[in-house]
């Protein structure tokens, strides 16, 4: 059903293009088959399969160096969804809420009937799985907090160092300091127990409802997930709930009518193996034209090198000109034109 989209050889630069081609997958895919057949196991199966199969595959993903972006991905840019977000993806609470408004008899809807005659106690039934929900997160949250605590502890100690010697008077910055800091694998290890979180929330509702109860939870599930802002240019607004239809399609139909900016590439080499994109990103800072920034790993040769893309070509050439040989963590920077290309 899913193709290649949770293939595991996609290269790091290219994970936005995963949450997109997620996000077409459950508009144009799965949400569809809720609408144009009855409810079956069948599909239930598929869709349920696919969900585990999406948080499989950010698991296989993670790692020191990219731990950052999946905590903080990129297209999370609407601060209102923020608050619904734990860890890197969605907060598991929120699966047992939307059971709660499913069955809310205050909602006439004749589609929503199943999850009001449950076989067994609702109370029962929601508490059992919002405990075992809470439980864990709490665990979690301390696990986040001491991880936290030794991240500042060896940012503290790496800038007293740097700024107490003659090199680091003259260069060292907040960027390059936290990137000196050496992650290990605990901020990964707390993001896939995250994700084992969030799966195993799933598979309880599933295995305690019946064909027509599971249908219902994982269709409001796949409409949450396709309903984050950075879906907008690739969805169609039909597909949206009916409740924000309007919205979504107002906004979507101004992001289509925006004609696609031509943008100019300067090629970053000689960059240390320890460089994220949001580093790279960040010496850039002062060209407001900047509009994409990529790294990309040359693992044959155990180097990376980015690119930066820019509205104003003349802003451009005024960035080679200024920043060629600038520092970047404990190396010059050497830049060139390049012709774009869809980074």
């Amino acid at each position: 059903m899913a193709g290649d989209l949770f293939r595991r050889n996609r290269p790091f630069h290219l994970l936005d293009g995963f949450y997109t081609e997620w996000s077409e997958h459950l508009t144009t895919r799965c949400i569809p088959l809720f609408r144009d057949s009855p409810p079956s196991a069948v599909t239930n199966g598929a869709v349920f399969n696919d969900l585990i199969s999406y948080y499989d595959t950010i698991d296989h993903y993670a790692n020191r160096d990219t731990i950052f972006y999946f905590l903080f991905p990129s297209w999370h840019v609407n601060s209102l969804e923020t608050s619904i977000l734990f860890l890197g993806d969605v907060h598991p609470h929120l699966f047992i809420s939307l059971i709660q408004s499913l069955r809310d008899p205050n909602r006439i809807h004749l589609r929503l009937a199943p999850w009001r005659d449950l076989a067994f106690p609702v109370n029962h039934f929601v508490d059992d799985v919002k405990n075992d929900v809470n439980e864990s997160v709490s665990r979690l949250l301390s696990k986040v907090r001491k991880a936290q605590e030794g991240y500042i502890q060896g940012f503290s100690d790496n800038w007293v160092s740097w700024f107490h010697s003659q090199r680091g008077r003259q260069s060292v910055t907040v960027m390059e300091t936290a990137a000196s800091v050496t992650l290990g694998e605990e901020f990964v290890r707390i993001f896939r127990e995250a994700n084992q979180l969030r799966k195993i929330t799933i598979v309880n509702i599933v295995n305690l409802s019946d064909v027509n109860q599971a249908a219902l939870f994982l269709e409001g599930v796949c409409e949450f997930l396709a309903g984050f802002r950075h879906q907008l240019a690739h969805v169609p607004a039909q597909f949206f709930p009916n409740q924000v239809a309007l919205q979504y399609q107002l906004a979507y139909q101004q992001m289509m009518q925006q004609q696609p900016e031509v943008l100019h590439d300067i090629c970053v080499w000689n960059i240390d193996r320890n460089v994220t994109r949001d580093m790279l990103r960040e010496m850039f800072r002062r060209y407001p034209s900047v509009r994409e920034v990529q790294i990309v790993n040359d693992p044959g040769r155990g180097q990376k090198h980015g690119f930066v893309s820019f509205a104003d070509e003349s802003e451009k050439w005024r960035a080679i000109q200024e920043m060629n040989g600038a520092m970047l963590l404990k190396k010059p920077m050497h830049l060139r034109s390049e012709a774009h290309r869809n980074i």
